[in-house]
């Protein structure tokens, strides 16, 4: 049985037409659960109407008492889910009808810990701004993948027991976890398969109110303080990850995988700090240890101050 958890906050615009798209599932969930985190819009109204017009007796609207932030909210949906299976929402976005089928069959035929799927990106307006070049195959993840390139929360579904086991062992409150995504993301290889299905199965919007941090240091927009910041919250993470893998003895190859990935991330953070061009040499011959040639790109224009450099030439042949 599927459960379906979203948070909402002045979310007016465009919640509608997820409420449509969840409803409409072919595999229908058998609950969902939305939690407002005190909207001072109409989200709450829209939502209360749309559940009593369609009689939709297993649908619930909790309603927060004092903004949680989006973390701790959908940290409390996680341990309000009831059912084996728990898919994560976000109140911009459309599901394709085939979503929960199609993740639901991958997770119960491979016994994976957390399955996830691909999104078209559309603007305000509904329009395909991005179709990434899809498979369709099943390709399973390990931990090193997934400390550098874990899905969005509302491309993936959990088993609840993994959900269960790391709210009850706190994890939660772990350095370094300030998203639901990464928190469940990277910990999920820790209790066994991760699997992505390269298929397409929702439409993520993007519009002026949810940019992604990663959108906006794609325009080189932030600031050398700001990625130092960055890089600290990073390795926090990541020394999170490293100890809780010890704590569930995870195999030598997965602990190696985690240190690389911390030392990786010291010795970027020791040439954000230092300016020192020996840093960036040392760098250079694990570019392949990056997620992207563009964050190591992105280190050197930050290093440098080369901020204006990069967004004129970015202007120019494009990204």
């Amino acid at each position: 049985m599927i459960s379906v958890v979203m948070a909402t906050y002045n979310g007016a615009d465009f919640i509608l037409e997820q409420l449509d798209s969840i409803r409409t599932q072919k595999l229908k969930p058998d609950q969902v659960i939305i939690c407002d985190d005190c909207s001072t819009d109409q989200t709450v109204a829209l939502i209360k109407d749309y559940v009593t017009k369609h009689q939709l007796t297993d649908w619930q609207l909790i309603e927060n008492q004092e903004n949680l932030g989006h973390y701790r909210t959908f940290i409390k949906l996680a341990s309000l889910a009831e059912h084996d299976i728990v898919f994560f929402a976000d109140q911009d976005d459309k599901w394709l009808p085939d979503k929960t089928a199609a993740l639901q069959k991958v997770l119960l035929e491979t016994d994976a810990a957390m399955v996830y799927g691909q999104s078209y990106l559309i603007d305000q307006n509904g329009q395909v701004i991005k179709e990434p070049k899809v498979s369709g195959d099943r390709q399973e993840r390990n931990l090193a993948w997934l400390l550098k390139k874990w899905p969005s929360g509302y491309q993936t579904a959990f088993r609840k027991s993994v959900l269960a086991d790391i709210l009850q062992q706190q994890y939660t409150d772990y350095p370094g976890f300030d998203y639901h995504d990464v928190l469940f993301g990277m910990l999920a290889p820790l209790y066994g398969k991760v699997v992505c299905l390269d298929q397409l199965l929702d439409q993520h919007r993007i519009h002026q109110a949810n940019v992604t941090q990663s959108a906006s240091s794609l325009s080189f927009n932030k600031t050398r303080l700001s990625r130092i910041n960055y890089l600290q919250k990073v390795i926090s993470r990541y020394e999170s990850v490293k100890k809780i893998a010890e704590e569930r003895q995870i195999s030598e190859a997965d602990h190696r995988q985690v240190t690389r990935a911390l030392a990786l991330t010291n010795l970027r953070l020791k040439l954000l700090q230092s300016r020192n061009p020996f840093w960036a040499l040392g760098l250079m011959f694990q570019i392949r240890e990056y997620r992207t040639i563009k964050d190591f790109i992105s280190d050197l224009v930050y290093t440098y101050s080369l901020n204006g450099l990069a967004r004129r030439l970015l202007k120019k042949f494009g990204r």
